[in-house]
């Protein structure tokens, strides 16, 4: 279910499952559409998340209408900060850009115990996200992210090719049919766009 390790000694002394994710970020200038699949316990600044992130390195977020100025890292010090949540999706720019690739590596725990349930409540128009537990799937398909069954019909996904740099095709619902597949991975950002505000409701069965 989650790519990474699960603590033993989480389970005993928690019912949160631990683990850890590498989410790859492009190079050569590139960007990447990215969320943050954890909580890290430390209120999951943007400062601790990416903090092995190069030099020249940036972030942009998205605040429900548009995107928020860069925040940007120079001589090891982010010009910013920004709350992630798991389940919030952003842009990251790998500072290296002579580097092919490089690896984020995100740690915390899933953000409700086995067998319990999240709510994330989706506001009608674009919201930038992930999936706030870290299941990897197709999102218009798959039980367990349960985001295609939960929004009303008109509702669309729009995927980040990191490749091309630029976005996938619009996939969109229509009398309860999405017109195509969207796989996310864990990790992987993703803009919803609902036709009217939803609860998208998600649950880590055992």
């Amino acid at each position: 279910m989650v790519a990474g390790l699960v603590s033993s000694n989480a389970q005993v002394y928690s019912a949160n499952v631990v683990g850890y994710a590498n989410v790859v970020l492009v190079g050569a200038g590139g960007q990447t559409l990215i969320a943050n699949p954890f909580d890290d316990g430390n209120g999951n600044q943007l400062t601790n998340l990416l903090a092995t992130l190069p030099n020249k390195s940036t972030v942009v977020t998205w605040n429900g209408a548009g995107y928020n100025p860069t925040i940007t890292k120079t001589n090891g010090v982010w010009n910013g900060n920004a709350s992630l949540p798991p389940g919030t999706g952003f842009f990251v720019k790998n500072g290296i850009a002579s580097s092919p690739v490089l690896t984020n590596t995100f740690v915390g725990s899933v953000i409700v115990p086995i067998g319990t349930s999240q709510t994330n409540v989706l506001l009608a128009g674009y919201t930038l996200a992930g999936s706030p537990i870290p299941f990897a799937a197709d999102a218009t398909t798959d039980t367990n992210i349960n985001l295609g069954a939960s929004l009303p019909n008109k509702s669309t996904l729009i995927t980040w090719d990191p490749v091309g740099q630029g976005f996938e095709p619009t996939v969109t619902k229509t009398n309860g049919v999405w017109n195509g597949s969207v796989p996310i991975a864990v990790g992987q950002g993703f803009f919803i766009n609902a036709k009217t505000g939803t609860n998208w409701v998600q649950t880590l069965n055992p």
